[in-house]
């Protein structure tokens, strides 16, 4: 049995169906894999997402299982992603997205928490203004907002509504190659300056990531691991970077208990119950 720390975690966004070269499907998103990450460290989980009724029980039963609290909002669609990790670089194909989160959807109750993440997967998997009406410490990870589909398919592209969702997160992560469309010109510095951001996380996956505050840029180091599971490794890092933030840890050292939790992901395809971010614990 876990053991509970006390803090809070909410996680907000689409839970996936993610189908792979082969044809198999399996249940994916940052809710999946950010909601069993921050259970796995004690926090009493809640998780907030849109799918159709009768995808909830097979997507959301892992959750469940592991204990956490779900509101599974009905949607036209269920988020569809089609993932190839077999090329130098990650292909992630969007093929239905879910309707939006709005405030409304959300119960009071269940608005506040110690941290808070948001995975949209898609451009309107949240709407800002649900962003809103949240309380606490609250990271976004800003892939779905640098995505679009087009008749092309599903690209990196710069978002002019980035300001209306940054505007309302203290803690912001993103790829390398996401953050590169985002930024437009601008440094990682200015691109924090700009938006009000606390911290800014940037992963570079073997090379490890940056962190940015306002005082100044830090390198993070990875931690070694075999790539197994990559699936879901920055969605946990960004989940155990918001816990050991709630839990006191400065940002610097909260990057660094990520990696590690990031490393276990990769390797193991997830954290194991009552799993410490310090090691030797």
């Amino acid at each position: 049995m876990r053991e509970f720390s006390g803090l809070s975690a909410l996680v907000l966004g689409a839970v996936t169906r993610d189908v792979e070269p082969g044809g198999g499907s399996s249940p994916g998103g940052v809710v999946h894999y950010a909601g069993l990450a921050l259970a796995a460290l004690g926090a009493g989980t809640r998780v907030v997402t849109r799918c159709r009724e009768e995808d909830a029980r097979e997507l959301l039963a892992p959750l469940r299982a592991a204990g956490i609290e779900t509101l599974a909002l009905a949607s036209r669609e269920t988020t569809t992603y089609a993932n190839d990790y077999t090329g130098s670089e990650d292909q992630h194909e969007l093929l239905a997205a879910s309707d939006p989160i709005a405030p409304a959807d959300l119960p009071a109750e269940w608005r506040r928490a110690d941290a808070i993440h948001l995975g949209p997967l898609h451009r309107r998997d949240l709407l800002p203004e649900t962003l809103a009406v949240l309380r606490g410490r609250v990271g976004i990870d800003l892939q779905g907002l640098a995505r679009r589909s087009s008749a092309a398919g599903t690209e990196l592209a710069a978002n002019a509504e980035l300001k209306d969702f940054l505007a309302h997160v203290s803690v912001a992560k993103a790829a390398e190659e996401e953050i590169a469309v985002l930024l437009e010109g601008k440094s990682l510095e200015e691109f924090r300056r700009q938006f009000g951001l606390e911290e800014l996380l940037v992963t570079r996956g073997a090379r490890g990531a940056l962190l940015v505050t306002r005082s100044g840029v830090d390198a993070i180091q990875a931690v070694t691991a075999r790539r197994r599971f990559p699936t879901g490794a920055g969605d946990v890092f960004l989940a155990a970077y918001l816990f050991a933030r709630a839990a006191s840890h400065e940002p610097r050292r909260a990057a660094e208990l990520a990696a590690r939790a990031s490393a276990a992901q990769i390797e193991h395809g997830r954290l194991p119950a009552g799993f410490s971010l310090e090691p030797g614990q």
